[in-house]
């Protein structure tokens, strides 16, 4: 069974070094969509019930939400960079999300 988030990754690298060839309809999606998938970890990853974030300002999550929503003022070349940006995030999510799975398997399996 494939890898839906490693087929995301593959997506947002090609479509990082193909920006220009995307309408801004596409580009807006693409980084809803990395929004929506930083936040859906930060919920996996959180141990304390507690927001892992506040989704202001200084967000990266916030941040592509509102690139996306603002899309016409944004270069491809931003926008490239930010896909890129998200690739990075969400590689560093997951492996966040595979410690917390391997401490919960020491620990017998409770979280």
């Amino acid at each position: 069974m494939p890898d839906p988030v490693a087929s995301f990754i593959s997506e947002l690298i090609r479509a990082a070094n193909e920006t220009d060839r995307l309408t801004k309809g596409e580009r807006a999606r693409l980084l809803q969509r990395c929004a929506a998938t930083i936040r859906d970890y930060r919920h996996q990853i959180n141990y304390s019930e507690t927001p892992a974030n506040d989704g202001g300002p200084n967000d990266v999550a916030h941040e592509w939400s509102e690139m996306a929503r603002l899309i016409d003022l944004f270069s491809a070349e931003e926008v490239s960079k930010a896909h890129l940006d998200a690739v990075a995030t969400i590689k560093a999510a997951r492996t966040l999300l595979d410690i917390k799975h391997e401490i919960e398997e020491e620990d017998g399996g409770g979280a």
